[in-house]
């Protein structure tokens, strides 16, 4: 994972969050979901690569 990738994901995680954060009890669940799926799996996903890379490489 290059520092391309892993800025990208920082904006998207940041983005998520911010969506997160600024909605409310109203907002439908196809926004929820997906947000809260990027919330949690994003940071799983970017460790997860980080590892594996730096493992391979070794």
């Amino acid at each position: 994972m290059n520092r391309t990738e892993l800025f990208l994901a920082l904006v998207v995680f940041l983005l998520a969050a911010l969506v997160y954060e600024t909605g409310d009890g109203n907002t439908p669940e196809f926004v929820v979901i997906p947000v809260l799926l990027i919330l949690f799996l994003l940071p799983i996903y970017v460790v997860g690569a980080l590892i594996i890379e730096n493992a391979i490489n070794r």
